[in-house]
C-alpha cells in the first residue's frame, strides 16, 4: 500500500482518486468544523460549493455555516468555526456549510472509493479506519488560497506516522516523508504553532484566536465524517 499528499486543493489528479481512499485535510478550518459537528450532535453535514446551493437547501431543521476568506456569510448561522459550532445547542440537525477551500476539496474528490475528513481533532480515528479499506490513501490538503497550508502538512505527517505504527506495509511519497519528518519536529509545539502559519494569523486578525487553538488539539475526537451520497455522515472508531 502507498500513501500519497496533496499539498493544495487544485493539484488532485484522477490517479490519486480513483480506488483510492482520500482523506480531505482542512485543519482551519473546514475539516475540524466537520468533526467537531458530527462529534456534538449534528446529524449530518452537507457540503456545498456556492452560497446560492447552501440557500437553496434551508429548511427549519437545518443549520447554515460558511465563510469566504474568513468572513462569515450574510444571513448564514455560523461562521465556518468549530467553536461556534461546538456551543450550538441546536443538535439533532443538520449543517449546511460552504467554505473557501475545503468543501471544494470534497467535491473535487468525489469519485473516491472512500472519502474522509481528518484534522488533527480525528487524526488517529481517521487513519485507523482508512486502514480497513486496504487500499492506497490519498491525503488530500486543502491549502489556503491556492497554497499549502503548513497546517494541513503537519496533519498529513501526524496521519503518516500513526500509520506505520499500524502497518508497516506502506510505501510513502517525498513530501509525506517531510512532512512526517516536520511534524514529528514541532509534535509538542502544534499549539505553539498554529497561531504562526499564514492562515492562522489571518485567523487571529479576524478574531477567530479561540478556533486556532481548539484546533490544534490532537485526538479529541474518535469521530470519522464520510461521504455518502453527498451527505457527510458520522463513523465511530471504538
Amino acid at each position: 500500500m502507498r500513501i500519497e499528499v496533496v499539498p493544495t486543493v487544485e493539484e488532485i489528479r484522477f490517479d490519486q482518486i480513483s480506488n483510492h481512499v482520500v482523506i480531505v485535510i482542512d485543519v482551519l478550518r473546514a475539516s475540524s468544523t466537520i468533526v467537531t459537528a458530527l462529534g456534538n450532535g449534528f446529524s449530518t453535514v452537507i457540503p456545498v460549493e456556492t452560497i446560492g446551493q447552501a440557500n437553496s437547501l434551508r429548511t427549519a431543521d437545518c443549520i447554515l455555516a460558511g465563510e469566504r476568506h474568513c468572513r462569515k456569510i450574510p444571513d448564514f448561522d455560523y461562521n465556518n468555526s468549530p467553536t461556534e459550532i461546538a456551543a450550538c445547542k441546536k443538535t439533532g440537525n443538520q449543517l449546511i456549510l460552504t467554505t473557501t477551500n475545503g468543501t471544494r476539496a470534497i467535491q473535487k474528490a468525489e469519485r473516491a472509493t472512500s472519502l474522509l475528513i481528518g484534522c488533527f481533532l480525528n487524526a488517529t480515528a481517521c487513519m485507523t479506519y482508512a486502514l480497513t479499506f486496504h487500499l492506497d490513501i490519498t491525503l488530500y490538503c486543502a491549502g489556503t488560497r491556492s497554497e499549502f497550508a503548513l497546517e494541513d502538512g503537519l496533519a498529513a505527517g501526524l496521519m503518516i506516522v500513526q500509520a506505520q505504527k499500524m502497518s508497516s506495509h506502506f510505501q510513502v511519497c517525498d513530501l509525506g516523508e517531510a512532512l512526517k519528518a516536520s511534524y514529528l519536529y514541532f509534535a509538542d509545539k502544534i499549539g505553539e504553532l498554529l497561531p504562526q502559519t499564514t492562515t492562522g494569523k489571518r485567523l487571529i486578525q479576524h478574531h477567530f484566536t479561540n478556533d486556532v487553538q481548539y484546533c490544534a488539539k490532537v485526538d479529541e475526537h474518535r469521530i470519522v465524517p464520510y461521504i455518502k451520497e453527498k451527505r457527510i455522515l458520522p463513523h465511530l472508531v471504538s
